[in-house]
């Protein structure tokens, strides 16, 4: 996907969500600058080797897909406190982001997918 593309897709990211949807954007191509970008089922899909993260948003939340099967679970105590399922945490507008612990899991993320390969 071109870069073009991805702005189109962050321009449409309502204003109230931009800041947080940049920040975790920005995470994620430092982590993986090789991933292969698109749009997937209305996400910003990052894939390496298959799926691994995808950003979107809804009225209420800046949604973070972290695509390692169980991942989410381990990191429940460190993570407590963030709305979640098991592949998803729901980060409201406005709302601090715990960045250096969703650097760790999300490396951790990277380091399975590369190792997986």
């Amino acid at each position: 996907m071109s870069r073009s593309a991805t702005a189109d897709f962050r321009d449409r990211v309502p204003e109230a969500h931009r800041p947080t949807f940049t920040q975790l954007q920005a995470l994620i191509e430092e982590l993986v600058p090789d991933a292969e970008v698109s749009v997937k089922w209305g996400t910003l899909a990052y894939d390496l080797d298959g799926s691994l993260f995808a950003l979107s948003t809804n009225k209420q939340h800046v949604n973070l897909y972290i695509l390692t099967v169980g991942l989410l679970a381990e990191y429940a105590d460190a993570l407590a406190g963030i709305p979640q399922s098991k592949c998803v945490l729901r980060l409201p507008p406005g709302a601090e982001v715990p960045m250096e612990t969703l650097r760790e899991v999300m490396t951790d993320a990277v380091g399975r997918k590369r190792a997986a390969v």
